[in-house]
Order: structure tokens, then sequence, then C-alpha cells
């Protein structure tokens, strides 16, 4: 299959297309393949489905509430929310968050004092949580392998959800302003015996906030990556440090008309070949929430980043040679869809 082929059949969820007969305009445009995957590669998912996605996610959550013994809340996480995801078909995280207690940030104190095991808690809740799913939703499969979440696909499930064990972590920040995007989170590594901090809302606020003074162009970058990844099977980074990755580009340098949405091609490359490059403005960059960095130990890698490099070179390769009559530069494209 081609690039176009596999994006294709990656940005369609036939159940809901041949229902809604949803038409994504990038497919009719009078240009090169090349071009056309690369105007379909930043384009969002069609919202209605993105809105199955959500569907299927909360039915996973009507059962564990029906089921649990405990009593939870539940939000949502990941490509989704945010808007960077790039398959019909999406994944999507639900944090299961207990309510016997919340972890307060130093030098905040909590009044009554918690006297129970955190910890334990957790793992008696993805326990709990595994066996309601597997009674919830029989002819689905329940994996419990992963040390963070329990995967339920399959059976009358349209997408696969990811179900996170966790717990509240109310940073200073949202002591003082009630602000949500603020709160965080303490997501159970069951392998490792340990709970680990995160804040995917001031994340997601993050990315909405550089989109906006982008003019859509940041989320555009990270969807072109991201479909690169999946579409090469080449790129060994995760679809969260592409994004990271996205987040760090000079805004001045993404912000371009529709028109000519090509130079984000060109502005993604040629900031992957200077990452590359450059150790120190490599190992800089932080994630958008700012909770570590890009290039941490564990997580993107300079292999991982020569890959997109190489595949975004390729990329820009192939449609400077399908359009050698028309430009020389991808500054000089003009594409109207």
């Amino acid at each position: 299959m081609t690039r176009l082929e596999r994006a294709i059949a990656r940005r369609t969820d036939d159940l809901v297309h041949k229902a809604h007969m949803v038409d994504e305009g990038y497919r009719h445009l009078a240009e090169s393949e090349s071009v056309r995957y690369v105007i379909s590669a930043m384009q969002p998912i069609d919202g209605a489905y993105t809105k199955n996605t959500y569907d299927q996610g909360d039915r996973v959550c009507n059962q564990l509430e029906r089921r649990l013994a405990t009593s939870c809340e539940y939000e949502y996480q990941g490509s989704v929310t945010n808007d960077t995801h790039v398959k019909a078909r999406s994944d999507i995280d639900v944090l299961l968050l207990t309510t016997r207690f919340e972890e307060l940030e130093r030098p905040q104190v909590a009044s009554p004092r918690y006297t129970g095991n955190a910890l334990q808690d957790l793992i008696d809740l993805r326990k709990d949580a595994i066996t309601c799913l597997r009674s919830a939703f029989p002819e689905a499969k329940v994996d419990w392998s992963g040390s963070k979440s329990i995967t339920v696909e399959g059976g009358s499930l349209r997408r696969k959800i990811d179900v996170v064990p966790s717990n509240w972590f109310n940073t200073n920040g949202y002591a003082a302003t009630g602000n949500k995007v603020l709160r965080g989170v303490q997501i159970l590594d069951a392998k490792a015996g340990r709970r680990l901090k995160n804040t995917p809302f001031l994340h997601n606020e993050r990315i909405d906030e550089m989109d906006r003074r982008t003019g859509g162009c940041l989320r555009k970058a990270a969807r072109l990556m991201k479909s690169l990844k999946y579409d090469t099977e080449n790129v060994d980074l995760s679809s969260y440090d592409i994004v990271s990755i996205a987040y760090n580009m000079p805004e001045w340098e993404l912000t371009v008309p529709r028109s000519e949405e090509l130079r984000i091609l060109d502005v993604c490359f040629e900031f992957c070949v200077r990452l590359v490059g450059e150790d120190a403005k490599r190992t800089a960059i932080d994630v958008p929430d700012g909770h570590r960095k890009v290039f941490a130990a564990g997580h993107a890698t300079v292999d991982g980043l020569r890959q997109l490099a190489l595949e975004l070179g390729k990329l820009k390769q192939d449609v400077l040679k399908e359009n050698r009559r028309s430009f020389a530069k991808l500054s000089e494209a003009r594409v109207e869809y």
C-alpha cells in the first residue's frame, strides 16, 4: 500500500462512514499523491469518528461505575482529548480515579489526614477493575499485562479502551486557583509498585494555547509526523513525544496561511534535522506540561528522531519530484482545498 492508501484506511471507520457518509475533501484534491498525503495527514479526524470513540469510552465508564465496589471518578486523557489523534478508530485512555484519597503537593496538609495505604488501594482498585471488565464485556479481550493500563477491546466494543487506575494529585496551583487545568493525577505503575505524577489537563491546555497562536498549525505538524510514524512503521518514537517535538518548534516558522500548508512539512523536517545535529538544543526541550525533558532516559531517542527526520525528508523529496514543473521549493507551493 502507498502512504496515501494507508492514510485513507487509517482515517476511515467503515461503520460510521457508511452511516454518515463522511467525506474528507482532501480525497478529491487535484494534486499529486504526495501532496494529497501531506494535506490529509494534517487534518483532524472527522467529528463523527471521534464521537464514536467517546461513546465507547462512556460505555466502559458506565459499566465500571455500576460494578466497582468503591466509588470512582472518570476522566479522559490522550491524543483524542487534544485533537492530535490520526486514526478514525483511535483508542482512548480512561483515568479511573479513586475517591478514597487525594494526594496533596507540599506544603499542603490534609485534614483529616489519610491513614490508609495509597499504593495498596490502587492495586486493589486495579484488581477489582479487571474483574468488572471481564464480567461486563465477556466477549471482549481484557489485557492487564501492561504496567499502567488495563486494555479492553473487541466483542461489542468499537474501540480499544485503556483503563488507568489512578488518584488525584492536587498541585499548589490547583489549590490556589481551583483551576482544573492545574490539577494532576498519579497513575499506578503496577509492575514497579509506585505511582507516577502526570498533569494531562495542563498538557492539553498548553497544546491548545500554542495551536491558537499558530493558527492551527501546531496540531497539523503533530498529526503529520504522527501519520508518518503509523504509515511507514519506521519511526520509533511515542506519539506523546512526537507531539512534544512539534510543540517545541518556533511559532514564527510554524505559522503559515492555509494555502501554504506544504511549508509545515519543511518546518518539521528542518527542525528535526536541527535537533539531531544540536545536542544542547535537543536535550533542553521539555514536554508541553514541563514535567520532564522530551529526550529523557526511557523516552524519545536520537535514533528515533533520525528515523522521523529521514521519513520527513523522503516525503519532502517525493512532493518536490512529483511537482517539479510547478515549484522548486515548498515555500513556493500553493494548495487550495
